[in-house]
């Protein structure tokens, strides 16, 4: 077999250019995506003009003929490399990739046919001339139907041919926007950067098909490019990967290296031939490194493959950036969200505070004169209930002396202090306690209207150990639930004592009340944590009884009139978390709600450094 190269030096590997001749004829079969595949992708998306290096593949078994069109092709367009058959064109073709080939037609062992048929099937990229001194059209068109793109006769007119091997190329071209389109419109159509990776080995190997990749980002806090996780399973050093993106970076545009290169970087790993390195550029900025890799064995990459795969590195650039937004807009949406949601609680919270503020003060004067008027009842109920058990005395003691007028008087007294009288006394008793019940109840609410209104003293902040304080709420009888409390040890925050443990009892209320204990079941233990985290102490409660809908999520902060759950007629004020959430606020802490992955709701309360 005879090969020979003919035609522009090639430049160093390292430089970003194609390996000399000996480098790019290491390899062997090309990579493949499986067993029934091509082992090259379906379409190219080359884009080559006259002057942009065009690789020539003459077959000929004549040497005159090949050293004749070696020398009459431009130097400047085209790189010529030559084989004396068929077969010495096919394997050559197992090691490179040609964008087109020129064969004769009359050869001995394969002819041109043949070869036609051979070659379209290692390479179905490939635009194949045939050549031919016989004027045989019959057998012209049998090429023709093995897949090749024009013939030619012998004796060749350069200027006919230079002008044939421009059209086949621009052919090629042509058909590559198709792929390209459809890879570039699958790309962009990927909005997050897990998407785009997901997908990047698929596509990726729709246009340059290789063994495995590897895909080098920079990361936020990070001086140096991260390796995304990959799944091949091939053991590549990270700092080979390094080095290579930073020649890529460096240089901004693709390295290609092939085993035999002197600053080959994959040392000692013996199963990688060739790499080629594609710096990702956003504008003047690296957005990182796309290295594609094909073992020893395989065809390094060739002119066509480097500059399909440029194309698609700076859509992979733009893909990654887009997704990098779609992200950080996502992000400020979410932000905005909530920023609405916490504007929408706080008008609410300020159209009821402004309500609570006009009913708090319409009621506290007349409940301060109702107040007083039952604690007077009270004690006047006390003074006749006492001056009733004298005369009821007075009355027996009067009727045992013989005498009559005494015993007169005593019937008089006891007429007076009998039941009946003793039943009013001790209906008027029960109905001035009931009644200071209820004015409690009044002053309490009206407490918290005050609390809504912004209206209530802001209890002055301390350094609270919260977990000794946990564990006091928790001892509370009037709870329904068990805790489970988990901390490491004293989690200490600056809060107003007062405020904050009203918030917490809320809270605790809130949760027994929410997400009672089925009946006939063991009880299940509501799950307290604090601790520390990115400097700020933490309560963290999870129960796993408590499914919050979307609808039932929004209202938890929110006051609302319900009825009554035990009576059911009866419509009553419910404050929920609402005023937990306020005091909290005043504090400079933070009660927020959100499912529990496993099932369940967890709340948070983030509270303020210790100081």
């Amino acid at each position: 077999m005879e090969v020979k190269l003919i035609g522009p030096s090639p430049e160093a590997p390292g430089e970003g250019r194609f390996a000399t001749r000996d480098e790019s004829l290491a390899g062997g079969a090309s990579a493949s995506r499986g067993a029934s595949a091509s082992p090259l992708p379906k379409r190219s998306v080359q884009e080559l003009t006259p002057g942009g290096g065009i690789s020539v593949l003459v077959i000929d078994d004549e040497p005159d003929m090949r050293e004749m069109l070696a020398f009459s092709l431009p130097a400047n367009e085209f790189e010529v490399v030559t084989a004396d058959g068929g077969r010495s064109a096919v394997s050559l073709l197992g090691t490179r990739r040609f964008d087109v080939a020129i064969t004769d037609l009359k050869m001995p062992g394969m002819n041109g046919v043949e070869t036609v048929s051979a070659l379209r099937e290692l390479d179905p990229d490939m635009e194949i001339i045939v050549a031919t001194g016989y004027a045989s059209l019959e057998t012209a068109l049998a090429c023709m139907k093995q897949g090749a793109y024009d013939y030619i006769r012998k004796p060749y007119d350069i200027a006919e041919l230079r002008h044939l091997i421009l059209r086949a190329v621009e052919k090629r071209r042509l058909r590559s926007l198709v792929p390209l389109y459809e890879v570039s419109c699958a790309l962009l159509s990927l909005r997050t950067r897990a998407e785009v990776l997901a997908h990047l080995g698929e596509l990726t190997l729709d246009l340059v098909p290789h063994q495995a990749f590897r895909l080098l980002l920079p990361e936020r806090g990070q001086a140096e490019l991260s390796i995304c996780p990959s799944t091949d399973g091939l053991e590549v050093p990270p700092l080979a990967l390094r080095e290579l993106s930073r020649r890529a970076i460096q240089a901004q545009e693709p390295v290609c290296l092939v085993r035999t290169s002197r600053d080959w970087p994959f040392v000692p790993v013996d199963r990688l031939g060739s790499a080629l390195a594609y710096s990702l550029q956003v504008g003047d900025a690296p957005a990182g490194c796309l290295i594609l890799l094909r073992g020893v064995g395989q065809p390094g990459f060739s002119v066509s493959e480097l500059q399909r795969g440029s194309l698609f590195a700076a859509q992979l650039a733009l893909a990654l950036e887009t997704a990098r937004l779609n992200g950080e807009l996502e992000a400020r949406v979410k932000d905005l969200e909530a920023t609405r949601e916490e504007l929408v609680k706080a008008e609410k919270l300020a159209t009821v505070g402004k309500l609570a503020a006009g009913v708090t003060h319409e009621l506290s004067n007349p409940l301060a004169f109702t107040k007083a008027g039952l604690q007077a009842l009270s004690s006047y109920s006390k003074d006749v209930k006492s001056l009733w058990r004298t005369a009821r005395d007075a009355a027996q003691e009067l009727s045992q002396k013989d005498d009559p007028r005494c015993k007169e008087l005593a019937h008089k007294l006891l007429t007076a202090a009998g039941h009946e009288t003793e039943t009013s006394i001790q209906d008027v008793e029960e109905s001035a306690v009931d009644a200071m019940d209820g004015i409690r109840r009044v002053e309490r609410l009206l407490e918290e209207l005050r609390a809504v209104s912004g209206g209530s003293p802001v209890s002055p902040a301390a350094r609270v150990d919260i977990t000794e304080l946990l564990e006091r709420q928790v001892r509370d009888t009037t709870l329904c639930r068990p805790f489970q409390v988990e901390t490491s040890g004293p989690v200490f925050a600056w809060v107003g004592l007062q405020d904050f443990t009203s918030s917490l009892k809320r809270i605790l209320s809130f949760l027994c009340e929410a997400s009672p204990l089925p009946q006939g079941q063991p009880p299940v233990p509501l799950k307290v944590l604090a601790g520390y985290a990115d400097g700020r102490a933490f309560i963290q409660l999870e129960d796993s009884l408590l499914t919050l809908s979307e609808a039932r999520h929004a209202e938890i902060f929110d006051p609302r009139i319900q009825a009554d759950s035990q009576s059911g007629d009866t419509l009553r004020l419910n404050f929920g978390l609402a005023l937990a959430w306020r005091l909290l606020r005043r504090m400079g802490a933070d009660l927020t709600a959100s499912p529990r992955p496993s099932g369940g709701s967890v709340f948070r309360l983030v509270l303020p450094a210790a100081r």
